[in-house]
């Protein structure tokens, strides 16, 4: 049977990154090109199957049928490539996994557990890739993500760590000081620590979303501190500058061993959590899937001796 004659396969990889990101621009970020380059590959490609698989709007751009189809099958395809070379990887003497989570996350929960992860694999090299960039499983070289959201990623193998669980906390100190400090509406006369830039980890949670669920109303009186990372706040709560808010996960055992307390008994939980993921088609491979056993085991452990 004559085999069918393909376009380069670069075409392919350019335009799933065009359909996925519906943008010249965005893609040719991802890809490191110029727009006009992936202009240029994206009009060969049709210009070789001989039909449009974008309409170009106004500052926008949307597939035709035809490209939802090819859209359809060009990811399945990569995906399963993906799955195949990352098998193979692991199946080297030495296998190595890239797992990718936010820079808290990392810091505050990873990074004291790694030495258990190295004493149950010992021949499995780990590297955490730390970013409050969105993550996304198909970015070359990552195994692992650690995602937030609500469980549903096309493609993704994932499993629940633990819900999104948020309250205040301050350093005892702060709080002796500020005896008042007992409802919710008193928040308004704190010196609230704010998280800017955050919002691809941490959801829609600030504390404007906190006290309104929490029916309180009205402007804090008190001028905040606005800082772009979170262990710099949670460093700001410890020292006693002001009250941040909380994420369970991270925040419980500083409350357990007393660096931090939580001046209201008021826990906001949302439909989002915390979740490990990895492609369907590299799940089974033997350093993911172990790894992928550990984490669970590790939040098994933690919700026991919580």
């Amino acid at each position: 049977m004559k085999k069918p004659r393909l376009p380069s396969l670069s075409l392919f990889q350019t335009f799933e990154v065009v359909a996925r990101r519906s943008s010249f621009t965005l893609a040719a970020n991802e890809l490191c090109l110029t727009q006009s380059a992936v202009s240029r590959q994206i009009k060969s490609l049709e210009d070789d199957l001989g039909l449009l698989l974008f309409r170009r709007l106004h500052r926008e751009i949307e597939l035709t049928a035809e490209g939802r189809r090819l859209f359809a099958s060009v990811t399945q395809g990569l995906q399963e490539i993906g799955g195949c070379v990352a098998g193979l990887r692991a199946s080297a003497e030495n296998p190595q996994i890239t797992v990718s989570a936010s820079v808290a996350f990392s810091y505050f929960w990873l990074m004291p557990r790694i030495e258990r992860f190295s004493a149950r694999h010992p021949d499995i090299d780990l590297r955490i890739l730390a970013t409050d960039q969105k993550m996304d499983l198909r970015q070359e070289g990552v195994d692992v993500a650690i995602l937030y959201g609500r469980g549903q990623w096309e493609g993704a193998q994932t499993h629940l760590l633990f819900g999104e669980k948020v309250y205040p906390v301050c350093s005892p100190t702060y709080l002796r000081n500020h005896p008042a400090l007992r409802t919710p509406s008193d928040m308004l006369d704190q010196t609230l620590l704010h998280l800017d830039g955050g919002g691809n980890i941490w959801g829609g949670v600030d504390w404007p979303v906190w006290l309104a669920t929490q029916g309180v109303t009205g402007q804090p009186v008190r001028r905040c501190v606005r800082l772009n990372s979170y262990p710099m706040i949670l460093q700001a709560a410890e020292a006693g500058r002001g009250v941040a808010l909380g994420w369970s996960y991270i925040t419980d055992a500083m409350l357990a061993d007393g660096r931090l307390v939580c001046p209201v008994d008021k826990c906001l939980e949302t439909r989002e959590g915390y979740y490990a993921g990895a492609l369907e088609g590299s799940a089974a491979v033997p350093a993911i899937a172990g790894f992928m056993e550990w984490i669970r085991d590790e939040v098994a452990g933690s919700v026991s001796l919580a």
